[in-house]
């Protein structure tokens, strides 16, 4: 981590801060998920006018270590729970309007990998305790037919599975497998996910719940099942898949009938589908028949993925900083235009005294100039009596 503080400067030009390069929590990177899928969904595109918000998503994404569930609560919902977290995405800490109530939570060990190793734990416990000599191997609910896998145990033993391809069997023992892992003794009076934490009030079954990662390879990738989510159809196809005989699956991949399935998928597909099925149905108490899941591999055309969903928490108040920023340069501009206006009429009402007093001094200088020649004036004003005296006078010939 110092490294990455010390050298990612080095080998950038934007701005790195040491705070900003740390490990996150799972909470957190649920928190993210959900942000960036509600964000592209246009989720909250609100604005203080609107008295009532866009409803939210709920995701879970099912990886191959873990998996995370975040959904909005009901303001009914009063749970009180380490999972509840205030996510606030405006720019105003005081302000309700982006605030929202995240039940958020990750199951470490519950990923289908992880899922995988817990499974073939207790099929090698079960090997153990029920035959004093170690037997071979054991028939296996969650392989295709005749498909045979060895397993290392960490003592260094070994033991081999051999597919019987029974999905429905398969179902069974992993939901067995996921509520009984749980510690949890609350639980044993309350309605748990996966055994472990309290659930609130909602029922996912009602909301629209959103699945990544797992949730869509497991269904698209050998069943084309990818999409709004029918727990029927998906039934359907895995039980007609996983009972085939390897043999066959294998000649059905050389003739391209899986195109979007390595091997590793199709040794893997009967338990991770429903594994899938396990956790959705008995882990989160989601109804098979009616519910509003879908499984998705982005949204709108986006890939979704946690850090968009950091990025836009992270930058919540840029755009209360970009808004000051802009108010501030506002009001400079105002007050050097009200300065530059008072600067003009100033100089305006001098050039008005200016031109007033040019003009009586001009009026001042021709009185003067009107009083020195009297004569010119006198004579014009004079009548023709007084210009020409009677001695003088023209007799007239009328």
């Amino acid at each position: 981590m110092n490294n990455l503080r010390t050298n990612l400067p080095l080998v950038t030009p934007m701005q790195v801060i040491s705070d900003h390069i740390r490990v996150i929590e799972g909470k957190w990177e649920g928190i993210y998920s959900w942000i960036a899928v509600n964000y592209i969904l246009g989720r909250f595109n609100v604005n203080e006018s609107s008295a009532i918000r866009s409803p939210t998503v709920g995701m879970v994404d099912v990886g191959g270590a873990s998996l995370q569930i975040a959904v909005e609560l009901n303001k009914s919902d009063n749970v009180h729970s380490s999972a509840v977290e205030i996510v606030n995405l405006g720019c105003r800490d005081g302000s309700d309007l982006f605030r929202y109530r995240v039940f958020v939570t990750t199951f470490l060990g519950y990923g289908v990998n992880e899922g995988l190793r817990k499974y073939e734990q207790l099929l090698g416990d079960k090997l153990l305790t029920e035959n004093s000599t170690v037997k071979a191997y054991v028939r296996d609910s969650c392989l295709p037919t005749n498909l045979v896998k060895t397993v290392s145990r960490k003592n260094g033993s070994r033991f081999m599975r051999k597919g019987v391809g029974d999905w429905d069997a398969c179902v069974g023992q992993l939901s067995e497998l996921v509520v009984n892992s749980g510690t949890n003794a609350e639980c044993q009076k309350s309605t748990c996910y996966l055994g472990q934490v309290v659930a609130p009030q909602i029922s996912l079954s009602d909301i629209e719940l959103y699945g990544f990662s797992e949730c869509w390879f497991s269904t698209e990738d050998v069943f084309s099942l990818g999409g709004p989510y029918n727990f029927t159809l998906l039934a359907a196809k895995a039980r007609d898949f996983c009972k085939l005989r390897w043999s066959t699956i294998q000649s059905r991949s050389r003739l391209k009938l899986y195109p979007k399935a390595d091997e590793d998928r199709l040794r893997s597909q009967c338990f991770k589908s429903a594994w899938i099925a396990a956790v959705l149905h008995t882990g989160f108490s989601l109804d098979k028949s009616k519910n509003r899941f879908r499984s998705v591999f982005d949204v709108n055309g986006e890939e979704v993925q946690w850090t968009l969903g950091a990025m836009l928490y992270n930058m919540r108040y840029f755009p209360l900083r970009d808004m000051q920023r802009r108010n501030l340069l506002d009001k400079r501009r105002r007050e050097s235009t009200t300065s530059r206006g008072s600067i003009y009429i100033l100089l305006g009402a001098a050039a008005c005294f200016i031109l007033v007093v040019i003009l009586q001094r001009c009026r001042h200088v021709n009185r003067g100039f009107l009083r020195r020649e009297p004569s010119i004036w006198g004579y014009m004003m004079l009548s023709q009596d007084q210009l020409y005296p009677l001695q003088y006078k023209v007799p007239s010939f009328s």
